[in-house]
């Protein structure tokens, strides 16, 4: 049941980005189950004292996040709770959806033995004229699409692998089973973007809908690259699970004529793919 809210008018914080903060608070308090109906924007203009457009603003806001589902004609829903990737083990797609209790599907959109784009090349360490398989695969949880992944492995690792069925069956166990590749460990760059006109088509959500980009390499055994993948996640259905320790240490001293340069390096442990 909705709980009693109450916004300050005084506040810099805008009016609806304050009803929008108290709505997810209840809903991620269980206060709100998914699939719960919320009242008419009007009603809950009234209840809270503020205008209806800015009840409807703050309904927006949340739709856009994928917290709250309109459907026109009936109302507005508690959406489902989006999908949690655990980014700090490697887990195939198949097997997270899997330990979170659901169900998935494949469809290939691509399945080809190409010479590689350049930075593909660099990163799995291979000659610019050496082959990869590419395969591009449109995964779904639950028959939504949720990710829309491209990959490429070198040909000289798995010989026949574009002559599987990998529409049916999880890559990360077929290279383990049948090509003894173990992955150990993957480098990844998380990034927000934004859907483009085929990724809404393909998607079926709103050009310019928020999207997440993950993009790197997976090693196995001996630092060896294995899978060099580029996926990209619906925003409003999917979210990453991370944790981070305090790492102490003392920076090295600089002397005059030696200024150390300082990278920022983000090294997260799953491909999802």
């Amino acid at each position: 049941m909705l709980q009693a809210m109450k916004v300050d008018k005084r506040s810099p914080i805008p009016l609806y980005y304050q009803l929008a903060e108290q709505l997810r608070e209840q809903i991620e308090a269980g206060l709100l189950p998914a699939g719960t109906q919320l009242p008419p924007e009007r009603e809950l203009s009234e209840q809270v004292g503020i205008s209806r457009m800015t009840a409807r603003q703050a309904v927006a806001y949340l739709e856009r996040a994928g917290v709250l589902e309109v459907k026109p004609g009936v109302g507005t829903f508690v959406a489902a709770p989006k999908h949690t990737y655990d980014a700090l083990h490697l887990l195939s797609f198949t097997a997270e959806i899997m330990r979170q209790g659901g169900k998935t599907s494949s469809q290939v959109l691509e399945q080809v033995i190409t010479t590689p784009p350049i930075r593909v090349a660099r990163g799995l360490q291979l000659l610019s004229d050496e082959p990869v398989v590419k395969l591009v695969r449109l995964r779904f949880a639950e028959s939504m699409p949720l990710l829309q992944e491209t990959i490429y492995i070198p040909t000289a690792l798995c010989p026949d692998l574009v002559e599987n069925d990998l529409q049916t069956q999880s890559l990360y166990a077929l290279l383990e089973a049948h090509y003894a590749l173990r992955l150990e460990h993957t480098r990844q760059m998380l990034e927000a973007t934004v859907a483009n006109e085929y990724e809404a088509s393909l998607f079926g959500i709103a050009l310019g809908s928020p999207m997440l980009l993950l993009e790197g390499i997976t090693y196995a055994q001996n630092e060896q690259p294995v899978e060099y993948f580029k996926a990209i996640y619906r925003g409003d259905r999917v979210r990453f699970e991370l944790e981070s320790r305090r790492n102490d240490f003392s920076p090295p001293q600089a002397d005059a004529t030696h200024q150390p340069a300082l990278v920022p390096v983000i090294d997260a442990l799953s491909s999802f793919i």
